[in-house]
Order: C-alpha cells, then sequence, then structure tokens
C-alpha cells in the first residue's frame, strides 16, 4: 500500500506558485494489523513513514520555493541595473 503526499505552492491569486511536488511511500497494508497484540508495532511503522514522507515533502517544496523566489528576486535586480 503506498501513501502519497502532494504539495502545492499557489499565489494569493490562486495560480500556481511552483510546480507540484509529490512524493510517496509505503505503508503497512491493512490486513497488517491483525488486533490489538500488534497495533502499536504495525502502526509505529506506518507513523515512521508518513513523518519521513512528510519531512522529505516540505523540503523538496521549500527548495523549489527558494529557488523560484531566487529566480523572482534576480530578475527584479537585473531589471534595476539596466535603469
Amino acid at each position: 500500500m503506498k501513501m502519497e503526499i502532494t504539495v502545492r505552492i499557489k499565489n494569493a491569486d490562486g495560480t500556481e506558485g511552483t510546480k507540484p511536488i509529490v512524493v510517496d511511500t509505503e505503508i503497512p497494508e491493512f490486513d497488517e494489523f491483525t488486533g490489538p497484540d500488534n497495533f502499536k508495532e504495525v502502526f509505529d511503522k506506518y507513523e515512521k513513514a508518513v513523518l519521513k514522507i512528510r519531512n522529505e515533502a516540505a523540503e523538496l517544496a521549500t527548495d523549489e520555493y527558494l529557488t523560484a523566489m531566487s529566480k523572482k528576486n534576480s530578475k527584479l535586480k537585473f531589471k534595476d541595473k539596466k535603469k
């Protein structure tokens, strides 16, 4: 079974500010939860996978955000130098 996280950074007007970031990871199948005896063990696997993918998604989205911001700022600085 897989979990997929998509991160979209949008401008105030609703347009996309960066390309969407999509990451996925394997999570335990439903049938791995066989009862109260193994719930904590299987949920721990699930939780670790989710936290790892969340952190990865946030890191990739932040990189994309900073890259887009630096490109925009360098264009603005270049225009100011031309004046």
